[in-house]
């Protein structure tokens, strides 16, 4: 199968079996940018993590691909998706709930933990691991985000074998998008800045997974407005 970052928190998974895809929290418009059209051909499904226009603007994407918004299990055309609800910050509203999915597709697990501030139960790791990608905000504590350190527990704990940063700003996205690169977040899981070239796609297969965790960067499939 093969991933796509199409900018902020959204990707786009796709099955090398059916060519069928799943979208992860589509953006509106208004981040400055705006989805790669040819990057929403055969979308069956599409999953939400919190409820915010960079996140949840599904109604904009052709066809009428299934919304999942909720935490649960689900199989939909071949494709498997458990849902948890992540712990919340105190005295943070229940409205504000962010849900992490993990997508089967090809026989690969891939975890998009959405806005994470809290780390995972151990009950809620058993629900939706394993994971063999993890795809993870790279914000950090200081953005109200899971820290650096906790992500990379995350993924030890799914038995994850690769790391994919998300949700920093890119070229073209406005200044207000934070943080403004994936460097803190590469610097404090320990690899050197310069270290790794962004790739179009990511191609995993059962039989290319690397043995142990490591870290990718995707380079954002996007158009301006």
């Amino acid at each position: 199968m093969d991933i796509y970052w199409l900018g902020h928190a959204c990707f786009r998974l796709r099955s090398a079996t059916s060519g069928l895809s799943v979208i992860t929290d589509p953006y509106a418009q208004a981040l400055g940018v705006h989805i790669d059209p040819r990057q929403t051909q055969d979308v069956a499904a599409v999953t939400v993590s919190h409820d915010d226009p960079l996140h949840n603007s599904a109604a904009a994407l052709p066809g009428s691909p299934r919304v999942f918004s909720a935490p649960g299990e689900y199989e939909f055309q071949g494709i498997i998706i458990r849902a948890v609800m992540s712990p919340l910050p105190p005295d943070t509203p229940r409205a504000r709930r962010n849900v992490a999915y993990t997508v089967t597709i090809d026989g690969i697990n891939i975890c998009h933990l959405g806005n994470i501030a809290q780390p995972l139960t151990a009950q809620q790791i058993d629900l939706v691991g394993p994971a063999d990608v993890v795809l993870a905000p790279a914000g950090g504590a200081e953005h109200n985000l899971l820290s650096y350190r906790a992500i990379n527990q995350t993924a030890q704990q799914l038995d994850a074998r690769w790391l994919i940063p998300m949700h920093y700003r890119a070229a073209g996205e406005p200044s207000d998008i934070a943080p403004d690169s994936p460097q803190a977040f590469l610097r404090e899981l320990g690899v050197a800045e310069g270290a790794l070239e962004p790739q179009g796609r990511l191609q995993v297969t059962r039989n290319n997974l690397p043995p142990n965790l490591q870290i990718a960067l995707l380079t954002p499939q996007y158009r301006p407005n």
